[in-house]
């Protein structure tokens, strides 16, 4: 809506008349007969039944209209139609109202023209075609910040519709208005334009389907209701967040973060009926979720945000199975110098012992150290044995503090190979074989069976089994979800209590805040909804906004993320292509480029700056390679 144009227009009159729904109020929910789909929903969850309520809602309506000597009917002549008890029929009116005021709140723009409007001194009246009770709609009005208005006219009062024009001219009589002096405001093109031109008034129409999101698909009526109930939620209430990095926050993690949550809740339930498991996130990826969950199950205490890291954890799992060559499956898969196996545990060249230097350019596969007798040797120098009893023995103490060794541990990860659960397995069996840790990841890839077994993880997304285009972004999920804090080097013992040193923190930008915000206020308003008990928000459809933001994405995030660094032993841009000109001349860089990129879509959309399917191009590349991201 142009606000300049749109006051200009108005400003010229003496009254102002609105609309309310669809201009000064909207409504979570695609349809308008949606409403009764979700009354119906929470009416059989509270009392246990299958009343097609949805059916016998529209029904009475129509037969109360048919009935009806007046343009319009009221709430209770409508719900004198239906064939139930007056006490089935008197909860499912209070109900009615109980959705629709959770489901009504203002629409921002018009918020604004309001209040220009009163602010100017103008005489405001707001006019509906409309059978909810006249107390009920001035109490939403005025709890969603309109007030000060003259007069409410609904149809259902004034047995006069706004569509024939009769309730405009029956304002206009009752207020002693002048036709010239008035214009109306509102979003159907025959109840808000033509009807007040049969009135002899002038009328403003305003779209009424505007749509305010970035990624998500806008739905149409064969479209599930849950789905077009999400989509309705969000796009209606984005435009208050402050700026665009909010609502990208809001649109494409909010729905994962809660639908993640809501999925851990219930396997966290289902696996703790003696009531002694813990639920761990693991710090940094789940900081997002922790919070998340802890608002929408404020009540639960058995849940813990754990400082552990595969770097953290290494020393510990070392010591617990005996060989310090364990390191190596702490690294990502791939080939590293010693000298970078070294740095990578905390230590130096000058660690090793003088007669055992050896060759520190000599690459490694990080798998199979242990099948490398100089590597073997290396690592059992004194003072790296040294250092890692120290560090073993505080880390040691962290998990026990925590819990570790006295109880079953559900962990709450990324998940991707089930690496941090591998160590974590380790380390509790060296202590005690009759407990367990288990993991609820957000995916798993290739590997992860063998590495921690089937049996003993459930993905809420993907894994070996089933795939999905998500996987295409998953180092760019872990950037925008990554706590503001840094990685967890060690452990050290502090006042006898035993704390995590942490690294600095990296990626911490305006940008980051801004995501990570939007996605907590998406929480904290559907924890509040009665959506959040009537819709099922899928791990696809909670993901989809998400997923096309990684595979398509628009210029404005290709340039903010782009520019993020990921920090995987080595930092490195998220998606920064030299330009195609060197890439040209080198091919072989171009290659090692994109494979060293940790968004390879974003890369080549950055370098060829047109919009081809790379996500397609990009998979079809890796299958042929057997891989599956």
């Amino acid at each position: 809506m142009d606000k300049k144009y749109t006051l200009n227009r108005i400003m010229k009159y003496k009254v102002i008349s609105f609309d309310i729904f669809d201009t000064l109020l909207k409504r979570d929910v695609f349809s308008p007969t949606d409403v009764f789909i979700i009354i119906e929903r929470e009416y059989n969850r509270r009392f246990g039944r299958q009343l097609n309520f949805a059916k016998i809602r529209k029904d009475a309506e129509k037969i109360a209209r048919g009935k009806s000597l007046y343009e319009e009917v009221t709430f209770d002549e409508i719900y004198a139609e239906i064939n139930l008890s007056v006490t089935e029929k008197n909860i499912l009116q209070q109900l009615e109202l109980d959705v629709e005021s959770s489901l009504l709140h203002s629409n921002i723009e018009f918020q604004y023209l309001f209040e220009k409007c009163l602010k100017s001194g103008k005489t405001i009246y707001i006019v509906s075609d409309m059978y909810l009770p006249k107390k009920f709609l001035e109490r939403i009005l005025k709890r969603e910040g309109f007030s000060g208005y003259k007069h409410l006219y609904l149809s259902c009062e004034q047995k006069a519709k706004k569509r024939t024009g009769l309730l405009f001219t029956t304002l206009c009589k009752i207020e002693n208005i002048k036709c010239q002096d008035i214009i109306h405001i509102g979003d159907s093109v025959y109840a808000d334009y033509l009807g007040a031109l049969r009135a002899g008034i002038r009328s403003l129409h305003i779209k009424r389907n505007v749509y305010n999101t970035l990624y998500s698909k806008i739905p149409d009526v064969n479209t599930s209701v849950d789905k077009r109930s999400l989509f309705s939620f969000i796009n209606t209430r984005i435009p208050k967040l402050a700026n665009r990095d909010q609502r990208i926050g809001y649109e494409l993690l909010g729905p994962i973060v809660y639908s993640y949550c809501k999925w851990i809740h219930d396997l966290y339930v289902a696996n703790n009926k003696g009531g002694k498991v813990l639920l761990w996130f693991a710090a940094r990826d789940m900081y997002l979720f922790s919070m998340a969950y802890r608002l929408i199950f404020q009540e639960e205490t058995n849940n813990e945000y754990i400082y552990i890291s595969r770097k953290s954890l290494r020393p510990i799992l070392t010591q617990a199975v005996g060989d310090l060559t364990e390191s190596g499956k702490v690294l990502a898969r791939g080939k590293y110098t010693l000298e970078e196996l070294i740095r990578y545990m905390g230590y130096t060249p000058d660690d090793i012992d003088n007669d055992k230097k050896t060759d520190l350019g000599k690459k490694y596969n990080s798998r199979k150290l242990n099948e490398y007798k100089e590597v073997k040797e290396v690592l059992m120098s004194e003072k790296i044995l040294h250092g890692e009893r120290i560090q073993a023995s505080e880390g040691l103490k962290y998990l026990k503090e925590h819990g570790l060794f006295d109880t079953d541990i559900l962990l709450v990860d990324v998940g991707w190979h089930g690496t941090t659960q591998y160590i974590l397995e380790k380390i509790q069996k060296s202590k005690s074989e009759n407990l367990s840790v288990k993991g609820l990841y957000i995916g798993c890839l290739d590997g992860t069976d063998e590495k921690i077994g089937r049996d003993n993880y459930k993905a809420f997304l993907f894994d070996e089994q089933k795939a999905s285009s998500f996987t295409t972004g998953i180092i760019l999920f872990e950037s925008l979800v990554l706590a503001p804090h840094g990685s967890v080097i060690r452990y050290q013992t502090e006042g006898g209590n035993v704390i995590p040193v942490l690294s600095e923190a990296e990626n911490v930008s305006g940008f980051i805040t801004d995501v990570q915000y939007g996605a907590i206020q998406f929480v904290k308003e559907f924890r509040k909804s009665i959506l959040d008990k009537t819709i099922f928000i899928s791990a696809e459809m909670g993901s989809e906004a998400f997923v096309n933001l990684a595979t398509k994405p628009q210029k404005t995030e290709l340039l903010k993320i782009g520019q993020l660094e990921y920090d995987n032993f080595y930092r490195q841009k998220m998606a920064d292509p030299r330009n195609i000109g060197y890439y040209i001349l080198y091919p072989k860089m171009f290659l090692r480029d994109l494979k060293y990129s940790p968004w390879r879509v974003g890369f080549l959309y950055k370098l060829f700056k047109i919009r081809l399917p790379y996500a397609k191009i990009y998979s079809f590349m890796r299958k042929k390679q057997g891989k599956q991201t």
